[in-house]
């Protein structure tokens, strides 16, 4: 079973560009994943540009088989389209107007039925939603990393 996400960059006109984000989305996953790795909007702009994915990795990646999950696949970003051949319709990123009309539209109505969104703002900030506990963490990135944090914990104590 999947934690679906929504990752979006707030653009400089206040406009909100999302993708999709299927595996493992929640703030000790994919939140975790982009504070460390997808934190400007240079390096987070073109991989939202590729639409929605299967997962995100440390790099965009190169184009690779979707179905097998052999050296590197995790290291990279897995997009329905690039790597899967989907239509560019059914996958192309979702732009909202401004962020105010992105949260309310994703609270009430997941485009596909995500639990979590990240926005990186212009400030430079995640924004964090979770959708089940109607939370909205603006500058969440100490909330992420403590949740990361915990499940270490909960992984290390299950291996002793």
């Amino acid at each position: 079973m999947a934690t679906r996400a929504r990752i979006g960059l707030e653009l400089a006109d206040g406009s909100i560009t999302t993708s999709y984000h299927h595996w493992d989305g929640y703030p000790a996953g994919l939140g975790f994943n982009l504070v460390n790795n997808w934190n400007t909007a240079e390096k987070i702009a073109p991989a939202i540009e590729l639409g929605d994915a299967s997962h995100w990795g440390e790099t965009i990646g190169d184009k690779i088989d979707f179905d097998v999950r052999g050296e590197g696949y995790y290291d990279q970003n897995v997009y329905y389209h690039r790597d899967r051949g989907e239509p560019r319709v059914n996958t192309a990123p979702i732009v909202y107007d401004s962020y105010e009309v992105f949260e309310k539209v994703f609270m009430r109505n997941q485009p596909c039925g995500e639990e979590y969104a990240y926005v990186l703002r212009q400030d430079g900030t995640f924004t964090q939603i979770g959708v089940y506990h109607e939370e909205v963490k603006h500058d969440a990135e100490d909330s992420i990393r403590t949740a990361q944090a915990q499940m270490q914990r909960l992984i290390d104590k299950e291996v002793a």
